[in-house]
């Protein structure tokens, strides 16, 4: 008996698993809080010190834009000179679109990069963003986002 306990205990442990763990890259979002935004159609490029991280899928691409980037925190907002942009089928959001007494008078956004291999080329981190449409009047909401161990290139520099 003992050993058909222990055989179940072993099945069952050995079964459970985090989602990142089995080292798969991987670039997902949530969309307006309720959207699951996941591709496996990416890529990574570092030229003249900009990281750019972009993905798409059926319900629209996200890219990523990061200067200098290293471990650490980055914002999109204020005298940044990151960027994200969610494009859609009929509209491209920015965190660089702001009308001043717009609905975006409360703007939020920050990449987290968590791991920068340059010897393995990967990066790894977390996101969010409020995205504006041109207008500054329509909105989207990026939350929870992931890149994880996604492979990146080194392109032609200036």
């Amino acid at each position: 008996m003992k050993k058909i306990i222990f055989a179940l205990l072993f099945i069952f442990f050995s079964s459970c698993s985090d989602d990142t763990s089995n080292n798969t890259p991987e670039f997902q979002a949530l969309l307006n809080g309720d959207t699951e935004w996941i591709t496996d159609d990416f890529n990574a490029t570092i030229s003249n010190d900009q990281l750019t991280i972009f993905g798409i899928n059926g319900l629209g691409s996200i890219n990523l834009n990061v200067y200098s980037p290293e471990i650490g925190e980055f914002n999109f907002y204020g005298n940044s000179s990151s960027s994200a942009i969610f494009q859609d089928d009929s509209l491209q959001y920015s965190t660089e679109n702001f009308v001043p007494g717009s609905i975006g008078f409360h703007r939020e956004g920050k990449l987290f990069i968590t791991e920068l291999s340059s010897e393995k080329k990967i990066i790894s981190g977390h996101f969010h963003f409020d995205a504006f449409d041109f207008s500054g009047t329509i909105t989207t909401n990026i939350s929870q986002g992931i890149f994880y161990r996604i492979p990146f290139t080194f392109a032609n520099q200036d």
